[in-house]
């Protein structure tokens, strides 16, 4: 899936789930999948804030964080980002719908393959046994987000490959 694609699907999925969010949201899940993000160039930055919104700006710079979280996990920068999901519940809500894009993609994908993927990649026996920050994450979701989303995100956390767990992650 290309960027753009991804980002109007996390876009999307939020709006099922929460059609009530605010525009600054929205687009903030519209522009996190920007490749290059954050960019040199200040004038994007500025660009962003003056269509968007200061709030969509920082809720890239927040949604593109927890990349490098996840890329370098230590406990204190992940319970920095659970911490800033739970505060600000606005991300949470736009990192849950991308978790949801990513897994239901994960799933997808291995269901397309031409093998059984129920056999190579058996769902986990117990919630314990889901990576972390994906089952760290739905705790805190399931305190900020509406019960529906979170439900969703945990059905696919239970179907989705474990191989692939580490790029549903990030």
């Amino acid at each position: 899936m290309d960027a753009l694609g991804h980002a109007i699907n996390v876009a999307n999925t939020l709006g099922r789930y929460v059609p009530d969010a605010p525009p600054q949201v929205v687009a903030a899940c519209l522009l996190h999948a920007i490749p290059q993000w954050p960019m040199v160039d200040e004038a994007v930055h500025e660009l962003v804030e003056a269509e968007c919104g200061v709030e969509a700006r920082w809720l890239v710079e927040a949604m593109r964080a927890e990349e490098a979280v996840l890329a370098h996990p230590s406990e204190g920068a992940v319970q920095g980002q659970l911490r800033r999901l739970r505060t600000i519940p606005w991300l949470a809500h736009a990192t849950l719908a991308f978790k949801i894009v990513t897994l239901q993609y994960t799933v997808a994908h291995a269901a397309h393959r031409r093998w059984d993927a129920a056999q190579a990649w058996p769902p986990p026996a117990s919630h314990d046994e889901r990576p972390p920050y994906l089952h760290q994450l739905l705790a805190l979701a399931t305190e900020v987000v509406h019960p529906v989303m979170t439900n969703a995100f945990a059905r696919l956390l239970d179907k989705r490959p474990s191989v692939t767990v580490c790029a549903a992650s990030r």
